[in-house]
């Protein structure tokens, strides 16, 4: 499998770009209480995009056999990206103020700043 690490790892980073895209896409369409919110394609495509993503990464952990809880830097990440999605859960799904929902939004983009931070500098201390 490892000959195939240069592809899986384009098809990553492929879907970290669209994933992000797509994530600000619908944030700006929250905001302006956009009905693009319900189309099928814009309640679809993210998950499919997040799913690969998911499953790229699981098989390049695979391939260079370093794996969160052994590896500080993937388990940095996977710890991110667990904040990533709950704040963007509460910014997306929190029907309370709007205050505490840009406040998640943006708790949501740094913790998806740091993840990308991490993976490109494979340390988890990237800002200290």
């Amino acid at each position: 499998m490892a000959e195939y690490y240069p592809y899986i790892k384009m098809l990553h980073v492929i879907c970290v770009v669209l994933s992000i895209f797509l994530f600000l896409l619908r944030s700006a369409w929250t905001f302006q209480g956009s009905p693009m919110l319900a189309t099928a394609w814009a309640r679809t495509i993210p998950h499919f995009v997040d799913t690969t993503l998911f499953v790229a990464a699981i098989m390049l952990t695979l391939i260079i056999h370093q794996y969160p809880f052994q590896a500080p830097w993937l388990t940095a990440k996977v710890v991110a990206l667990l904040a990533h999605i709950l704040f963007g859960l509460l910014f997306f799904h929190y029907r309370g103020s709007w205050a505490v929902r840009k406040a998640a939004l943006a708790l949501s983009l740094l913790a998806f700043v740091y993840i990308v931070a991490v993976a490109l500098t494979k340390n988890p201390l990237v800002f200290g």
